[in-house]
């Protein structure tokens, strides 16, 4: 922000810039054959289904898939089958994106397959399903880092994978592990690894590995008694810019093949209480037995609740190929050494054992595991803070993998990858395709309604386009409910997967106006909302009170009409109501003319979140104690009373009545949220803070510059333990 727009601010307008694309729309994108560009490390599985549901072969891969950001994808894979462990594949051929970020991938050479993709996260990650003559394929791709060595992977991985055990090359059931891997980043590695299924150990393994420049590699392990192993890996990019994770492929021949992922730890140490409070929960359970005949599965969704003290439960809804739509409710109790992996005990249709790992500073966990009838895995992580219809908005591209039906008996397997469309007021669309036993790539259109409940679980119920109706059972992730886990049901099949906002979903498209930091926008405070077509043409407010209207924009938060500063087509500018509740989730819309947006959600909290208004690249807007502005060559003095300026205060004790969209009342209005300003890593001396007369939603803080030597210091405005951003002051001395 220049200091001539901060000016015009303070007097009741504010004019941020970056103005985005087109079409009424909060949030979303667009994607093309270059949104798929350059290497992604790529995990591929496949399974061989007669139409009886027995398993005739399987198979698992892990490598890199290379597109060219026009139309020419290549895939190199190591492959474990029944019948060769860490076999080479190369495949190559052509592949298309649409804008709805749905593609299709063709293999001509190396081998003759179709793979469906859905694209997410920006083009950052995709998902595949698909078909050759022999497999029925799933998969799924992730960025990977610019250069790797063997030396990258260091330190503690926990591993989670699921697979197949087998006996020479015929399939007897179920294999999937938990645990952990150690590299010492010169090529010595160490696994400890418990395996639950018809293969049930305590795996110990070490030996040597390598990783190639090109990010793929390879490890090869022993067991005490002479027991050999093998490891695929591929490195993608982390989920902290400090680690990177892998996709790990581990097999023994004629024992059990594995395919899953492994995820640096970031945890200094775990210990119980690192679990604690509700966490998202997927849940899924195979029955294969000793034949290779598919005889049951279990699919479910919900929370995970950890009380920090070693107990634990297990709730949500689940598909089985016996009944869909049914609770489920399981207790039990954790424990979770150092080492981040531990175990879970559980009672489910009796006892089950649970293997359990913990990653991303403890936010996420996996466990795999059985119990008489099951083999299972899961995941959990965080959710939003709190969530409504409108947390589910905008474009989802998806996959689901599950086995079909005849009555209660599996008769194969079915999977679906395509794009779900929520408008964030309840009514939702589908385009997907369909891959299963028996048939050809069918593609299907549906429509149909959906709700989300308030701990961010929800339902939905689809019409496809031949007259089928499918019923979705959804539990919201992350912290803006970017992605979410989807079980889906009808009498012809059962299918669980994974859904991803494919771009920035709305809620991360709406922030504080001062320092863009997304969501959390307490009442009263200036928030900006980023999207396309959301205006017709550029217009500014030129009076106050603020008007509701600005062209043919109009915005409404539950309803109610927010007082606009500014309106484009990509961005506007606008003052959350006093009215709106804190501590909950509103739902905001945009109007622009006689087209309505998509409903976004975003939290209101009952405390302030702070944001420091800044100009050039990270000046804090600094009004120095002789009316300049604060910069490099203007600093303030130690022992000077200088004002900054910020937005999202929170609630005030009002010197006046707040009137939404009119300029605070003359007087002090103090913030009641208790309050600190620190400068480089001294605290200072706050002599007010809170709303600015004659503004709309303009905060300051006044404070003595404390005791520092000459330089340039971040600032932070601590509200009830919530940081602003740190822009730059000058002290000159």
């Amino acid at each position: 922000m220049t200091y001539s727009r901060m000016v015009r601010w303070i007097i009741g307008t504010c004019l941020l810039a970056i103005p985005l694309a087109a079409q009424p729309q909060i949030g979303g994108g667009t994607c093309s054959s270059a949104s798929l560009n350059g290497s992604y490390a790529f995990s591929l599985t496949g399974r061989q289904v007669t139409g009886a549901g027995t398993f005739t072969n399987i198979f698992q891969a892990e490598g890199t898939a290379h597109f060219d950001g026009l139309s020419v994808a290549t895939i190199t894979l190591t492959a474990d089958t029944p019948q060769s462990v860490g076999a080479p594949l190369t495949w190559t051929g052509t592949y298309s994106v649409q804008a709805n970020c749905a593609g299709t991938a063709t293999i001509t050479t190396g081998g003759s397959a179709t793979l469906y993709i859905a694209i997410y996260n920006q083009g950052s990650n995709f998902l595949v399903t698909g078909a050759d003559a022999t497999y029925f394929y799933t998969g799924s791709g992730n960025t990977q880092p610019s250069a790797c060595s063997t030396s990258l992977l260091s330190g503690s991985y926990v591993y989670s994978g699921t697979g197949y055990g087998f006996s020479g090359t015929s399939l007897t059931g179920i294999a999937n592990g938990t645990g952990l891997l150690q590299f010492d980043g010169q090529g010595k590695v160490t696994a400890n690894i418990g395996i639950s299924g018809s293969v049930s150990t305590a795996l110990a393994a070490t030996g040597s590995y390598s990783v190639s420049s090109n990010c793929t590699g390879m490890a090869t392990l022993s067991d005490s008694t002479g027991n050999a192993y093998t490891m695929g890996l591929s490195i993608s990019s982390g989920n902290t810019t400090a680690s990177t994770d892998l996709m790990a492929m581990l097999g023994q021949a004629s024992k059990f093949t594995m395919d899953g992922s492994a995820h640096a730890v970031t945890a200094a140490t775990c210990s119980p209480a690192s679990l604690t409070g509700t966490y998202s929960l997927t849940l899924s359970g195979r029955d294969v037995s000793s034949a290779g005949s598919l005889a049951g599965s279990f699919q479910g969704n919900g929370t995970a609740t950890f009380d920090g003290m070693g107990n634990v439960v297990l709730a949500g809804t689940s598909n089985t190929n016996q009944v869909s739509g049914k609770t489920f409710s399981y207790t039990g109790t954790y424990s979770l050494p150092a080492s981040c992996s531990g175990t879970m005990t559980l009672t489910t249709t009796g006892a089950a054992a649970m293997n359990l790992v913990v990653w991303s500073s403890a936010k996420q966990f996996n466990i795999t595991g059985a119990d008489s009838t099951y083999v299972y895995s899961g995941s959990g992580g965080p959710r939003p803070a709190g969530c409504a219809n409108a947390t589910l908005s905008g474009e989802y591209t998806y996959d689901a993998s599950g086995f079909t039906l005849s009555g209660t008996s599996q008769t194969g397997v079915g999977d679906e990858v395509g794009v779900l469309n929520f408008d964030g007021q309840g009514n939702v669309t589908g385009n997907y395709t369909v891959t299963s036993s028996g048939t050809v790539a069918t593609t299907y259109t549906s429509s149909g309604t959906y709700s989300v409940t308030p701990n961010c679980l929800g339902t939905a119920a689809l019409m496809d386009s031949v007259g089928n109706v499918n019923a979705l059972n959804f539990g919201i992730l992350n912290t803006y409910g970017q992605g979410v886990d989807v079980i889906e049901a009808n009498p012809r099949f059962v299918r669980s997967g994974s859904a991803h906002a494919a771009f920035l979903n709305p809620t991360q498209s709406i922030g504080n106006v001062a320092s863009y930091a997304v969501n959390y926008t307490p009442p009263g405070s200036v928030f900006v909302l980023f999207g396309e077509n959301l205006a017709a043409k550029p217009v500014s407010a030129t009076t106050v009170p603020l008007p509701a209207t600005l062209g043919s924009t109009g915005v409404t938060v539950n309803g109610e009409p927010a007082p606009l500063f500014y309106v484009d087509s990509g961005q506007i500018d606008a003052q959350m109501p006093w009215d709106i509740p804190g501590g909950t989730v509103a739902s905001v819309i945009v109007k622009n003319g006689n087209v309505t947006s998509n409903a976004a959600a975003v939290f209101v909290p009952a405390t302030g979140t702070p944001g420091i208004s800044f100009y050039s690249t990270n000046r804090a807007v600094v009004v120095n104690q002789d009316g300049t502005l604060n910069s490099s060559t203007a600093g303030a003095s130690v022992g000077d009373e200088v004002v900054a300026y910020f937005t999202g205060g929170g609630p005030v004790q009002a010197a006046g009545k707040l009137t939404t969209g009119a300029a605070a009342p003359s007087g002090l209005s103090e913030i009641t949220g208790a309050s600190t300003v620190t400068v480089g890593t001294a605290t200072a001396v706050v002599k007010y803070i809170g709303l600015t007369p004659g503004s709309v939603g303009l905060y300051q803080v006044n404070f003595i510059v404390p005791q520092l030597s000459k330089g340039t210091y971040g600032v932070v405005i601590d509200i009830a333990n919530q940081d602003s951003n740190n822009p730059v002051m000058t002290i000159t001395n």
